[in-house]
């Protein structure tokens, strides 16, 4: 099974039957209906079913190029209640795009007096796989193939495990991390004992190293998060020829004659003010971040000459077959900048790694004090259930300030289970004003978590209460103050 190819649907019945599900898949070729109005979707095919699973397998065609998560995630869930399904596989096929996803969709079903089941249902949750040939498959095909054929359910859900996947690369970052910094490691039965390949100028303090080390690892993912994310004129903000593998073998001495004037000479100065051979193309692509990560600090040891030339250019070693092999790593993962949801989870690398990453390089142990960096800087990052109790409570209480609707019918709102909401024309507009004039302030904002958070229950909230977008289009365009562009 190649994951690459476009989706081709006799070559995955032969997949579940022949390698990924238990022997008693049968195939089915029967079209679904539903009683609800979906968004996006255009088909449903019920294409399979494992009894011992307990579990069907759905194609879903959908006229949507982005895959709106929420939308979609919300079908697949009011599917499998009206016909009381517990779990299914379904592949979501986009009709104007050659990438797919292959998702595992779980509810928990509520029973009235312990027989009927009900169309109502708890706990949601779709877990899914990019696929397609304009992604990197490699996560997929450990956990899909290589694992072998499925035992259970319990073996299929760990198959779709976030944690898993992030475990895996988290793995091989520390790996790189003390083969960099060095030290000692243990890796289940493996034991790494490095003496470090980065040379640093005047010190051989093995704090500083690590905290080098773990600077450059951040900046560099960080960047190629950066090298996702689009301008509006389809163009990558870091494009492909200055962070890639082939890159480092067409530039040699990489960190020095690339990463330093990346970092510190675009992402951390205005255009206009940049050095005028970087305020030109390619360089003028790069965007001025100016959040501190790339603000170089006392120990990155960034001094130039007048030509461009580090200082530190024959003492200061970041080995080019060291970033070979970080970039190896990042080229074999999908990278998304979009944050998982509570309830839609893609077993890719989200910006929250970032966060985690950090987080644990800098709890490594100062030997000297007892402390860890992370202590001393006071780099903590808050857990995703944390996080999500924080959003439903902040917007739960601004809705509740702002508005006159109860809190069981803010609790309503927020909650992905709730279909319908009991609210007059009045309460929704209400809640349409409340919402225009929201703004969320995180002073101790990390990967984003939190406003991304506000940003998707508030996409939620819009969902049900202005399906088709109608009221809040009008009052965005009731603003403009320039009547020609209003009309």
């Amino acid at each position: 099974m190649d994951f690459k190819n476009p989706y081709n649907p006799g070559q995955y019945i032969n997949f579940f039957r022949s390698q990924l599900l238990p022997e008693d898949f049968e195939e089915h070729d029967e079209k679904i209906e539903v009683s609800f109005q979906p968004k996006f979707i255009q088909k449903i095919v019920k294409i399979g079913e494992a009894r011992s699973l307990e579990m069907n397998v759905y194609q879903i065609t959908h006229h949507s190029e982005n895959d709106p998560r929420i939308s979609l995630s919300r079908d697949s869930f009011r599917l499998l209640a009206q016909y009381g399904i517990k779990r299914a596989l379904i592949l979501f096929i986009s009709e104007n795009s050659l990438n797919y996803r292959l998702s595992l969709v779980t509810i928990d079903l509520k029973w009235e007096e312990g027989r009927r089941v009900k169309k109502e249902y708890s706990n949601p949750r779709r877990y899914s796989f990019f696929l397609g040939p304009e992604t990197k498959t490699h996560t997929p095909e450990t956990y899909l193939i290589e694992k072998g054929r499925i035992k259970d359910f319990e073996d299929l859900k760990n198959r779709f495990s976030i944690e898993v996947v992030n475990k895996d690369f988290y793995t091989q970052i520390a790996i790189l991390f003390t083969k960099l910094a060095g030290g000692k490691r243990t890796i289940g039965r493996t034991k790494y004992d490095e003496k470090g390949r980065l040379q640093l100028p005047s010190t051989s303090d093995d704090i500083i190293k690590k905290e080098f080390s773990v600077r450059l690892i951040g900046r560099l993912i960080f960047c190629w998060f950066l090298k996702k994310k689009r301008s509006d004129k389809g163009s990558s903000l870091l494009p492909e020829e200055f962070l890639s593998s082939n890159s480092i073998t067409q530039s040699p001495n990489f960190y020095h004659n690339i990463l330093e004037t990346l970092f510190f000479e675009t992402l951390n100065t205005p255009i206009k003010q940049r050095k005028k051979e970087y305020q030109v193309p390619p360089w003028s692509q790069i965007p001025f971040l100016n959040g501190g990560l790339f603000t170089p600090e006392y120990h990155d040891y960034y001094q130039v000459d007048q030509l461009g030339i580090s200082k530190y250019i024959n003492i200061l070693k970041v080995p080019d077959d060291w970033l070979k092999e970080l970039f190896d790593v990042f080229e074999i993962y999908n990278f998304t900048i979009d944050e998982n949801t509570p309830v839609d989870v893609k077993l890719t690398i989200e910006p929250e790694m970032l966060g985690r990453i950090f987080e644990n390089l800098l709890a490594e142990i100062n030997p000297e004090t007892g402390n860890t960096a992370r202590k001393s800087t006071g780099s903590y990052y808050t857990p995703r259930p944390i996080v999500e109790y924080m959003v439903d409570e902040s917007l739960k209480q601004y809705l509740l300030n702002k508005t006159n609707l109860k809190e069981n019918e803010i609790s309503s709102l927020l909650a992905y289970e709730e279909e319908e909401v009991d609210l007059n024309e009045s309460e929704k507009d209400a809640v349409l004003d409340a919402l225009d004039v929201i703004k969320i302030i995180d002073p101790a904002c990390g990967s984003g978590a939190f406003p991304m958070g506000i940003l998707h229950k508030m996409l939620l909230i819009l969902q049900k209460i202005d399906p088709e977008s109608k009221k809040w289009l009008n009052k965005k365009v009731s603003q403009i103050e320039n009547t020609i562009v209003r009309e």
